[in-house]
């Protein structure tokens, strides 16, 4: 299995050099655990179960806050703010959870990670 793929192996999940397991709510980079919230474990656990579907603030909402207490999708665009800081090499420019404008956001595997746009061969012609 590439090192661009998702592989879930008894409640483990690996993207990139990310882990999370499920089972002791534990994110690692490399190995190394990174600090993370109940919340923030929850909203990545629903989105990484879900490779490449699109998931709305409100689905995000209901699946990680409690009913009692209610939740605009600001919260929610916080909360995925947050992850990016401890999952992504440049937040600002994510490669797991992107943000479907409009809609929600998604998971999306490295092997699926690319660059949007044209590439540019060694010649300079456009693909």
């Amino acid at each position: 299995m590439s090192d661009f793929q998702v592989k879930t192996i008894d409640q483990v999940t690996q993207f990139g050099e990310m882990s999370l397991d499920f089972r002791t709510m534990e994110l690692c980079r490399a190995g190394q655990p990174i600090q993370i919230t109940l919340r923030e474990f929850k909203v990545l656990k629903f989105l990484v179960s879900r490779p490449k579907m699109v998931v709305s603030r409100q689905r995000l909402i209901s699946s990680a806050w409690p009913k009692r207490r209610r939740s605009s999708y600001r919260t929610v665009d916080n909360c995925i703010a947050k992850l990016r800081q401890k999952i992504e090499s440049n937040p600002d420019c994510p490669v797991f959870i992107r943000t479907v404008h409009g809609v929600g956001y998604k998971f999306v595997p490295q092997e699926d990670a690319r660059p949007f746009g044209r590439v540019l061969l060694n010649d300079g012609e456009a693909s």
